[in-house]
């Protein structure tokens, strides 16, 4: 019992700790001398890296960060245990350790870990934030409404119920997360792409 406790608790910090490899933070500095936190927003995340650095370096920030998400629940599963606790990936990408416990918005990351999770709930959330971006072209806002998408797509596609409470207290944190980007919305001054 004990030796189990351990493993599912050194499993858990291993997907908080793939989680918190800040790829948005890695890529502007090795590449191009740049501490991202230092431009745009400030946020090590995908977005402020395609602001300050361009597209190219941006989808490179993205596909990593999607990546780890998708890496970590996948361990997580093959090791036996709960693929919920790839969730903790997000956790590790937002309170990261390595940036003194701040950390991107954790949108990318979502991303990766519930395409694992119900790869029709990813494509979902994809095509609804592509959608929101092409029309009122405000990324913060495709985030919030595509991660809105997630609770209700598990509830319909039948994901276990563990997953369909996570993926709540997900959109809670992803929220959170986006608190400027809401007040900016609601007083009209957000920025379009």
């Amino acid at each position: 019992m004990t030796g189990n406790l351990f493993l599912l608790s050194v499993s858990a910090l291993a997907s908080y700790l793939i989680g918190a490899i800040p790829f948005s933070y890695l890529i502007p500095k090795v590449f191009l001398d740049t501490d991202v936190r230092q431009h745009g927003s400030g946020n090590p995340g995908a977005s402020n890296v395609s602001r300050v650095c361009g597209k190219s370096y941006g989808i490179a920030a993205l596909i990593m960060d999607v990546g780890k998400g998708i890496v970590a629940a996948f361990l997580i599963q093959q090791l036996g245990y709960p693929v919920g606790l790839g969730f903790l990936a997000i956790i590790g990408h937002v309170a990261n350790p390595f940036l003194r416990f701040s950390g991107g918005k954790g949108v990318a990351t979502s991303l990766g870990v519930i395409s694992y999770v119900s790869p029709f709930s990813g494509l979902i959330f994809v095509l609804t934030w592509a959608t929101v971006l092409l029309i009122w072209k405000i990324a913060g806002l495709s985030s919030l409404v595509a991660i809105s998408t997630t609770p209700v797509a598990f509830y319909f596609l039948g994901v276990k119920t563990s997953l369909l409470w996570i993926s709540l207290a997900l959109v809670c944190l992803i929220y959170f997360t986006h608190r400027g980007n809401i007040t900016r919305l609601i007083r009209g001054e957000e920025r379009a792409i």
